[in-house]
């Protein structure tokens, strides 16, 4: 692998990677490869709490007496550099009660690594998606679920309406949600994260994300808004309320895919049907049915008919009212799957025009497959599709 130099830049630069240097803000503290060895106990087994494409996550004991988690870029993820210079750039920036908190990273030599607040529950896809409970015993109640979905909502406010520049996360899913040690959400994982220039309503770029959290707008057209996380939040809306992921092979076909079973429990005035039975019939039906609804209007098939994020935390803290707003067909994740794909179209120069054109080559639609985002072949955890389309 290749090694770096590492400087500093002035706060309110950008970090970079210029001719083999990496660059980061004078506001992130840089620690020494041999303190974050110390901290892990050398990388113990023991201690590791995550794995994703880029590399593993550490529980880490600081000098300092901080409890952290120390994100370790893999050697052989070359790629990754660009996502690992994007987290920092984006998450040094901003703070929020709803967003992890970066205490720092390392460059040395080789090694690329960021250093997290170490939050005690873990993430959504593997505490409240995967039974109900985290690991300290405590059960997801109702008046906890809610709490989970207007932090969120608040978070994702903050990136697309208060940050400067404004922020469209990109991968907003359950296992980038971290709980702490009371059940309150933090967004994390900033590295696909795109920011935003005030004079601009889109921008175009490839795609990268998750299966079933992609807007259809962004995952056709490469059409990036913050429209687009406001899908993604939709869908995990719903999986909260719901106790289940967005999509379940194992359940019988007309039960397999959450968004889908929504709008049609919808159309029959059944919406509470989709609760969580774990909850043992303890919440508020009439709550969780707005928050159901709310789900389905964020995930509308148009961008213009999705509610912004700060309108959205209105609407799920009952600050505003539905008001018997009309929720039209959601964009689902069958029309995704039965795309019909466009034949490239070759230019004088021998190359591709893929202008609303879907690789066939690049649209894998598996249970256990990573995520790709085609314009640095970077992978991600936990991530089911890619596709190469372009505006």
């Amino acid at each position: 692998m290749d090694c770096f130099w590492f400087s500093r830049h002035k706060s309110g630069g950008k970090p970079s990677e210029v001719d083999g240097e990496l660059s980061v803000s004078d506001k992130v503290k840089i620690y020494k490869y041999k303190e974050i060895r110390q901290a892990t106990d050398d990388f113990n087994p023991v201690n590791k709490i995550g794995e994703g494409g880029f590399g593993s996550v550490y529980k880490g004991h600081l000098k300092d007496g901080k409890v952290a988690a120390i994100k370790v870029l893999s050697a052989e993820s070359r790629q990754g550099v660009k996502e690992f210079l994007t987290e920092i750039n984006v998450i040094s920036e901003i703070q929020h009660e709803n967003l992890v908190k970066l205490y720092g990273c390392c460059v040395e030599g080789n090694h690329r690594i960021l250093v997290y607040n170490y939050l005690e529950n873990n993430s959504l896809d593997k505490t409240l998606l995967a039974g109900g409970y985290t690991r300290s015993g405590v059960q997801f109640d109702w008046s906890t679920r809610a709490n989970i979905c207007i932090g969120i909502a608040k978070g994702l406010a903050f990136l697309h309406e208060e940050a400067r520049p404004q922020i469209v996360h990109r991968d907003i899913k359950a296992s980038n949600i971290l709980l702490d040690r009371h059940l309150s959400p933090k967004i994390s994982d900033f590295g696909l994260a795109r920011l935003m220039p005030p004079n601009m309503t889109h921008v175009s770029t490839r795609v990268a994300g998750t299966l079933g959290y992609l807007a259809p707008e962004y995952a056709v057209r490469g059409q990036l808004t913050r429209k687009a996380d406001i899908y993604s939040f939709g869908v995990l809306l719903m999986e909260i309320v719901s106790g289940r992921s967005n999509r379940n092979l194992r359940l019988p076909t007309e039960y397999q895919y959450l968004l889908e079973r929504a709008w049609e429990l919808y159309e029959r005035n059944e919406l509470v049907d989709l609760v969580d039975t774990g909850l043992n019939g303890v919440f508020d039906a009439e709550e969780a049915c707005r928050y159901l609804k709310i789900g389905l209007l964020c995930t509308q098939d148009s961008p213009k008919l999705r509610p912004s994020m700060s309108k959205v935390v209105k609407l799920l803290t009952g600050v505003r009212g539905l008001d018997n707003k009309k929720i039209t067909r959601p964009g689902l994740i069958s029309d995704f799957m039965d795309l019909k794909v466009r034949e490239p179209v070759e230019t004088k120069a021998g190359e591709v025009n893929r202008h609303n054109y879907v690789n066939p080559s690049s649209y894998n639609v598996t249970s256990s497959s990573g995520t790709r985002d085609n314009s640095s072949g970077a992978s991600s955890a936990n991530a089911g599709c890619s596709f190469s389309s372009t505006i």
